[in-house]
């Protein structure tokens, strides 16, 4: 992971040395010049984990999926919509311009800052937590 592409506020999970905690869902909380601090701990960057986005986070913040639309996973919040696919997501506004597509929470989280000035609001705790699996 490199610094310049996070923010204060970023979700990630966390390799750690303790089988208890390994993977548990963080969020930055302050940034230096070469490490991170999550909960409270400075990590490097190198041990964060970005998060694919899946259907669960997005309708854990504040997206609504279309359900008249069958052939493909298509969703809304106030500001745009987006489709959901094994690529990530793709996000577009009502003219079907392409904005540019994210497969990973904290981008996604970056990007909706930077189009609507306002933080993504997700509730991990509503959010069941993703497999090892799905995080290889």
């Amino acid at each position: 992971m490199k610094l310049p592409s996070l923010r204060i506020g970023n979700f990630f999970k966390v390799q750690s040395f303790y089988e208890d905690d390994e993977h548990r869902t963080r969020r930055v909380t302050e940034i230096s010049r070469n490490q991170v601090q999550v909960d409270g701990k400075w990590v490097k960057p190198d041990l964060l984990i970005p998060i694919s986005i899946t259907k669960q986070i997005l309708l854990h913040s504040g997206f609504t999926q279309f359900s008249w639309i069958t052939d493909s996973s298509v969703f809304e919040c106030d500001h745009f919509k987006c489709t959901l696919d094994d690529n990530g997501v793709s996000l577009f506004c009502d003219n079907l311009k392409n904005l540019r597509p994210v497969k990973h929470l904290h981008e996604l989280q970056n990007l909706y800052f930077d189009l609507t000035g306002e933080e993504l609001q997700t509730n991990f705790n509503t959010i069941k937590s993703p497999s090892e699996k799905e995080l290889a």
